[in-house]
C-alpha cells in the first residue's frame, strides 16, 4: 500500500527536504495496519521509529507503580508522534502507544531521518518549532488540569471540540475522562448535570450544545 506523500510533503517534518532527501526517507518507510487495542510500542522499548497516523486514533500513556493508567496524549489522524525521541538521550520510548480503533500508521526510521537532518539545517529549525509548539500546548494543558475543577475541565474540553453547536466525541468517554484526569463516575455525574440543566443533549457520541452561555459558565467555574 502506497503512502500519502502529498500530505506528508506539506508537513513541517518533510516540507524542507530536497527530492533526494525525501527519496532517502521513503526508501525505508513502512505502512503499518493495526486493529483496535493493539500496541505499537511499550514504555522503555528501544525507539527505532517515529510515526504518522494516517487513519484512526491512538493513545499515548504511562502506567504508574500502582497500576493506574495515565493517558498523556490522544493522537488523531494527520498527526506525527514519537518524533522527539530521536533527540533524547538513551532513545527509548517514554510512553506506550495503543490503538483505540482500526489504524493505518506510517513508520519512519529514526536513523535514516537523523542522517537527513544533518544535511538540512532548515528542517532542523522547523522540527524545533513544531516541538516547541507541542510543548507549549502541554504546559497550558497541565496548568488547566491542575487549576480547574473537573466540571470546568470537561466544559473547556467540550467547547474546544465544538463545530457549530455540535460535538463529536472522538474517543469513548472513559478515554476522554482519563485524558482530563477525571474519575469515570465523576465524569458521568457531570454529564448528567449538563443534560439535566439542558446545557447539552446527547445521542451516542454526538453532543448537541443547547446553551452555549451556560457551558461557558461551567468552563469558568460558575455552573
Amino acid at each position: 500500500m502506497d503512502m500519502d506523500w502529498r500530505t506528508l510533503g506539506r508537513s513541517p517534518l518533510f516540507s524542507a527536504l530536497t527530492k533526494l532527501q525525501l527519496e532517502q526517507v521513503q526508501k525505508h518507510a513502512r505502512v503499518l495496519q493495526f486493529g483496535a487495542g493493539e500496541v505499537l510500542f511499550h514504555h522503555k522499548d528501544p525507539a527505532k521509529r517515529f510515526y504518522f497516523l494516517r487513519e484512526g486514533q491512538i493513545k499515548l500513556f504511562r502506567v504508574s507503580a500502582n497500576g493506574m493508567e495515565k493517558i498523556m496524549e490522544l493522537i488523531v489522524a494527520g498527526e506525527f508522534f514519537a518524533t522527539a525521541v530521536m533527540f533524547m538521550e538513551g532513545r527509548t520510548y517514554p510512553v506506550s502507544a495503543e490503538t483505540l480503533s482500526k489504524c493505518q500508521v506510517y513508520g519512519f526510521e529514526n536513523r535514516v531521518f537523523l542522517d537527513v537532518l544533518r544535511e538540512s539545517p532548515e528542517t532542523c529549525f522547523r522540527i524545533m518549532g513544531e516541538m516547541s509548539r507541542r510543548l507549549r500546548n502541554q504546559v497550558v494543558e497541565i496548568d488547566t488540569l491542575s487549576m480547574q475543577s473537573a466540571s470546568s475541565r470537561l466544559a473547556i474540553y467540550l467547547l474546544n471540540q465544538m463545530e457549530g453547536n455540535v460535538i463529536t466525541l472522538g474517543a469513548p468517554k472513559r478515554i476522554v475522562a482519563a485524558r482530563l484526569s477525571i474519575q469515570p463516575e465523576t465524569f458521568s455525574r457531570i454529564f448528567r448535570t449538563l443534560k439535566s440543566k439542558s446545557v447539552i443533549e446527547e445521542r451516542g457520541r454526538i453532543i448537541q450544545v443547547l446553551d452555549h452561555e451556560a457551558l461557558q459558565a461551567f468552563a469558568e467555574g460558575q455552573g
